[in-house]
C-alpha cells in the first residue's frame, strides 16, 4: 500500500533537485533507441525549473512540467488519505470483534 506513493515522492524529489541546466546522459528509452522526437523529453528539467520558482523556463522546457507536479502531488495525496481510511477501518473492525 506504500509503494506507489513513495516511488511518486521519490520521483518528484528527484525532479525537483536535479540541476535543469547541466547536460547529463539522458534517461529516455525513445531517445536511446535514435528518436529525434519524444513527448516526455523535457518534463524533468520544466518540474526542476519550476521547483526553482522559474516558471518562464519550466513552461519553455515542457509545457506540463507544471501540471505535471499538481498530478503527481494530488495521486500521493489521493493515496495517503486512502492509506488513512484503510488503517482506521481495520482498526474499527478490530475493535468490533475483540468487543464481542
Amino acid at each position: 500500500m506504500h509503494f506507489e506513493w513513495l516511488l511518486l515522492a521519490a520521483a518528484l524529489l528527484l525532479m525537483a533537485f536535479i540541476d535543469p541546466a547541466a547536460e547529463r546522459v539522458s534517461f529516455c528509452v525513445i531517445d536511446r533507441f535514435g528518436f529525434t522526437f519524444c513527448p516526455g523529453c523535457g518534463l524533468g528539467r520544466s518540474v526542476a525549473y519550476f521547483f526553482r520558482g522559474d516558471i518562464q523556463a519550466s513552461l519553455a522546457m515542457h509545457p506540463a512540467g507544471i501540471i505535471a507536479v499538481f498530478v503527481l502531488f494530488g495521486r500521493i495525496m489521493q493515496i495517503l488519505k486512502r492509506n488513512k481510511t484503510y488503517k482506521m477501518e481495520m482498526g474499527h473492525e478490530k475493535n468490533i470483534h475483540t468487543a464481542s
